[in-house]
């Protein structure tokens, strides 16, 4: 037995650094420790999370945790060098053939994990002379264990990415079975490469494509089409990014196919351009529904136009005879029919109006539908217009025992500049529907404006319509049923003509309804301005000469905001409503006004702290405030004049007195 010199022990290191793998690096372990003992395996253990798991042997290899007393695995790291009996070994481990009884333990103290190599000796009788002979090399256990572990972590890092690497390439081959794009590769001259379906087993209708370009495999029609590959040459030859270029193939069964590619270009190391790569994928199915839609519209709209004309040929054609009909009634009037004959002449002309009136609404719906139904807007006497119609439905009020109220509203000009037959129409229809479905009560008719809207609301205390009926109301062939008034007569186009005659104006019609209640239907029309004889826009008010200032009224009550707004437009002002002070800030800031009344007590905020907002944020800008108070104490008048307002009126309203204060404030 001998000990290693330094020289030896040099030698023996640059032999480990020069291993390849761990295999070799025992064995060259194994001719370096000769001097000392005769080794015949090696083992080698290293510590992961308290336990000692094999790392590698020259025999066969260990697997999982290698079990040792506790006591035993303490002793061995504390003397570094232990030698131990065969039969301390735990009885599960595979040990090597032809070993001996002797087994040398050198721990390794000195990497960031411990670690543990398992000497078993062939012979030797001095042990103890082992041991320190063991325990003076530990520099070459060291080295090696260093290395082991560092190869075994680089193996174990490769097997990691190996495997990763495995199943991505998996991953991927099943989506590219699945999915139904597919890529491509192609040299410069545009002929395909590359086609990723190839590498799949299922068969392919495109695979004869490779090697050529798509001008190769383009239909017959495509050929024709020279600016659309005109623009793609272009792109291809400008290197340009290729998106969703759509053309029609030929599948190598001989079938018309669509085929969309994306790519962009690819270059060589020296920047020379080498061909196209990208994605492709089969839309025939999309381009065959795309087609089947397009042919399924144009039926749809042959059909409806041969319906609207069809419509509109036979509703005129009845008409024609539906007026000498009412004609001839006329003339037997001036015959002198006794009491009998002229019951019957009012039953004939009833039946013959309701059946005119069903031909005109089909008439009126065929020309909307066919789109053949144009507005002729001239300036037409508004004031006029709504007294016609009034007329026209007084009667019928007296008949029915109700009450009919028509109100113009302050500032609604006279003249107006729209198609004033539509517009009439408009309201007989709201009109005839309310009294048709009040059978007490009253109908109202409403007309007010804004700086850009006329605003035409029909009321009336009639049945009231279910909500879910509101949902259909104004669909063609739509009907209400009650059983107070049972089915009403008509076909029930009137609502929906309406609708659609408000579109073409520009505007809307919206319902409010509650059984027993009532309904009330808003109509809002454009206003537009009048047009001169000599192509001058007029504006009414201007004509009317009537000084107006534009008004904002803070008030929460819906009755006290009725009457003060009255009042104003009577005095030809325009007037703005705001529930609340909050609502008074936001109106104040947006628009402007001359003149702000506020109410003092509202919900969300008071008009005390909405005139002190106004003040605070708009400063000079802001417009005179007067406040409207039913508190007539002094308290409530100083706290609204100390928050900014230029005056105060109690409730209720005196109206000289409210002139007073306006010509005060702007004299």
């Amino acid at each position: 037995m001998e000990r290693l010199n330094a020289n030896d022990m040099l030698r023996v290191v640059n032999e480990l650094l020069s291993s390849k793998n761990a295999a070799e690096l025992l064995v060259k372990l194994q001719l370096g420790l000769r001097p000392i003992a005769e080794i015949s395996d090696i083992l080698v253990l290293t510590q992961d999370a308290n336990q000692l798991c094999a790392l590698t042997s020259t025999f066969e290899p260990l697997c999982g945790v290698c079990l040792l007393e506790p006591s035993f695995v303490k002793k061995v790291f504390e003397r570094n060098v232990c030698a131990a009996n065969i039969c301390q070994l735990p009885n599960d481990w595979i040990l090597p053939s032809h070993c001996n009884e002797t087994v040398i333990f050198v721990a390794n103290n000195f990497a960031e994990r411990k670690g543990v190599f398992v000497l078993f000796i062939k012979g030797g009788d001095d042990i103890g002379r082992m041991e320190n002979a063991l325990s003076s090399v530990d520099t070459l256990f060291r080295q090696a264990f260093l290395q082991l572990d560092q190869q075994h972590q680089m193996s174990q890092m490769l097997l990691d990415r190996t495997y990763a690497l495995t199943q991505s390439q998996q991953r991927f081959q099943a989506y590219a079975e699945l999915a139904s794009d597919w890529f491509w590769e192609t040299d410069e001259s545009m002929c395909f490469t590359y086609l990723s379906f190839l590498e799949q087993t299922k068969p392919s209708n495109f695979s004869h494509f490779l090697h050529k370009s798509p001008l190769n495999i383009r239909s017959d029609s495509e050929s024709t089409q020279f600016k659309k590959w005109e623009h793609f040459l272009h792109l291809v030859r400008q290197h340009s990014e290729i998106h969703e270029f759509e053309f029609e193939a030929i599948d190598n069964q001989g079938h018309r196919v669509w085929v969309s590619i994306s790519g962009k270009a690819k270059f060589n190391a020296d920047n020379s351009f080498a061909g196209y790569l990208g994605i492709a994928k089969d839309i025939s199915f999309a381009k065959q529904r795309e087609y089947d839609l397009k042919l399924a519209k144009e039926k749809a709209e042959s059909a409806n136009k041969a319906k609207s004309h069809f419509l509109a040929v036979m509703s005129h054609e009845i008409r024609t005879p539906m007026n000498a009909i009412l004609g001839i009634l006329e003339l037997l009037e001036d015959t002198q029919p006794n009491e009998k004959q002229l019951e019957l002449i009012d039953f004939m002309r009833d039946s013959a109006k309701l059946l005119q009136g069903v031909i005109s609404d089909t008439l009126d719906f065929a020309k909307i539908e066919s789109g053949t139904l144009a507005l002729e807007n001239s300036n037409i006497n508004l004031h006029k217009l709504i007294k016609n119609l009034v007329q026209q439905f007084e009667t019928q009020a007296v008949k029915k025992g109700i009450h009919f109220n028509a109100i113009l509203g302050g500032g609604v000009p006279e003249q107006i500049n729209t198609d004033g037959v539509r517009l009439s129409q408009v309201l007989l229809n709201l009109l005839g529907n309310a009294f048709k479905f009040t059978l007490e009560g009253e109908v109202s008719l409403l007309v007010n404006r804004s700086d850009t809207e006329l605003f035409i609301t029909v009321k009336d205390t009639g049945v009231g319509i279910d909500e879910a009926q509101i949902q259909t109301l104004f669909e063609p062939f739509s009907q209400l049923h009650d059983k107070q008034v049972g089915r009403q007569q008509g076909v029930g186009l009137g609502l929906s003509i309406t609708k659609r005659l408000l579109e073409l104006m520009e505007g809307k019609i919206e319902c409010a309804s509650e059984i027993g209640v009532g309904t009330e239907f808003i109509v809002t029309i454009p206003l537009i301005p009048l047009i001169t004889a000599d192509g001058h826009v007029k504006d009414a008010e201007i004509e009317n000469s009537i000084p107006s200032y534009r008004i904002l009224v803070a008030e929460d009550n819906p009755a006290n905001q009725f009457i003060i707004k009255a009042i104003l437009e009577k005095r030809n002002h325009m007037v703005v409503l705001a529930d609340n002070g909050e609502s008074a800030v936001a109106a104040v800031k947006k628009s402007r006004f001359d003149l702000v009344l506020m109410d003092m007590v509202m919900p969300v905020m008071d008009g005390v702290t909405a005139a002190r907002t106004i003040r605070t944020e708009l400063g000079e800008l802001a417009p005179p405030i007067i406040a409207l108070t039913a508190n007539a104490g002094l308290a409530d008048k100083t706290k609204c004049l100390n928050a900014g307002m230029q005056d105060v009126l109690t409730k209720p309203l005196n109206s000289a007195l409210l002139d007073e204060k306006i010509k005060a404030l702007f004299s």
